[in-house]
């Protein structure tokens, strides 16, 4: 029961899925800082850029063969993954920028670029939770959101706290990663959007 209920934490919070999650959140807690923006368009261009096309260059690169296993337990397969990955956020994080995404949402994308890069380079070298950098991200933009956000979303933040602790575990039970592995992972997604915050300029 807990190996299949850490398979569902790892599916639900995958790396990939972290933004979109996140700009739901925005949606709802924050919909007036969309002004002008359809939800549904906001939705598709956040998921197909940083999920779909991610996913499915991943998939094309498990068949034909750049990768023996989707889990890409070995460091060195996840380097083109990555790459690609980069790519398609690059692209996501311009396309928020010409449709005018709100504040919030530019410092979210350049914090996730940050954490992709760190991640890309540490993982030259040493295997990281991804996992763990994707979770860890959103808790901080959230925590950043904290003193900033009008609505009220200190529910929010503890929420985020428990399900960070959860996806933790869930990778360590499933033996995904050990707990140095984990550990980095999470100030990876931290310092990405910390230093995001520094870096962007709407």
């Amino acid at each position: 029961m807990i190996k299949i209920l850490s398979k569902i934490l790892s599916y639900l919070f995958h790396p990939l899925l972290m933004t979109t999650w996140f700009t739901l959140l925005l949606l709802y807690t924050n919909p007036f800082s969309f002004a002008g923006l359809s939800s549904g368009i906001v939705i598709a261009v956040v998921f197909i850029n940083t999920f779909m096309f991610p996913a499915i260059s991943i998939l094309l690169m498990r068949k034909l063969g750049f990768i023996e296993d989707l889990e890409m337990p070995d460091h060195k397969q996840r380097i083109i993954p990555l790459v690609a990955s980069i790519i398609f956020y690059v692209w996501a994080y311009l396309a928020t920028r010409k449709i005018n995404f709100p504040y919030m949402m530019g410092v979210f994308m350049m914090g996730v670029l940050v954490s992709l890069f760190a991640s890309f380079v540490i993982n030259v070298f040493y295997k990281v939770s991804l996992h763990m950098v994707g979770v860890s991200g959103a808790l901080t933009a959230i925590m950043l959101l904290v003193f900033v956000s009008p609505s009220d979303l200190s529910y929010y933040f503890l929420a985020m706290i428990l399900l960070t602790g959860a996806v933790a575990s869930a990778r360590l039970y499933l033996g995904a990663h050990t707990m140095k592995e984990v550990y980095v992972g999470f100030l990876v997604g931290m310092f990405g959007q910390v230093f995001g915050l520094f870096l962007f300029h709407p």
